[in-house]
């Protein structure tokens, strides 16, 4: 494992957006299509926008990625803290990759329904591959949770699925995650991680 530093938002989008489009690249290579992991929250707003602008979008082959999210709050899509709606307002909507080929989490049924339908589509890509994505993107809050994990939580412990929903009691919300079990088989996994409060 490595990490950077970087003095600001700014230079860390920037570099992360140049890494990940060198990544791809490469992997594109051996590969006919790439598998990427989305993450919410405010952290990859300013990074989905570089992907999206005229510096990087034509440096990726959209029409091979298999997009993916790694947790989702149960809000409508048209909610503003809707994992899947950010993504697509600041980078989706604006890059050439077929519709069927984004992966969203459904928060239009109940939440242990849309955890098990999307554990289903992973099962179909990756049940008899070594790895699993190519490469997941995650964040981190103020709590140090990732994904929907948050600290002592019992799902930690959870080995079995692929896929769960949690209710998260401060947020008084349910959310739908996917699991180390499955995140942990990624060929990459990135931390984007910004601001003071997190750096213990």
């Amino acid at each position: 494992m490595k990490y950077n530093i970087y003095k600001t938002k700014e230079e860390l989008s920037e570099e992360l957006a140049l890494w990940m489009c060198s990544t791809i690249g490469e992997v594109l290579k051996e590969k006919e299509s790439f598998s990427l992991v989305l993450s919410g929250g405010e952290t990859p707003k300013q990074l989905y926008e570089k992907l999206a602008s005229s510096k990087f979008k034509d440096k990726i082959d959209w029409k091979k990625m298999q997009i993916f999210w790694g947790d989702e709050r149960a809000v409508p899509f048209k909610d503003k803290r809707n994992n899947a709606k950010m993504a697509f307002d600041l980078l989706i909507h604006h890059v050439d990759i077929p519709a069927g080929q984004v992966h969203i989490i459904r928060t239009d049924i109940e939440p242990n329904f849309s955890a098990n339908e999307y554990s289903k589509i992973l099962h179909s890509y990756f049940d008899h591959t070594t790895k699993s994505f190519d490469l997941v993107l995650l964040g981190m809050g103020d709590d140090g949770h990732t994904l929907s994990l948050f600290p002592h939580s019992p799902l930690i412990e959870e080995h079995k699925n692929w896929v769960n929903s949690v209710y998260n009691l401060e947020q008084k919300m349910y959310r739908i995650s996917m699991m180390p079990i499955i995140v942990n088989r990624a060929s990459n996994i990135v931390f984007m991680v910004d601001g003071s409060k997190k750096s213990k």
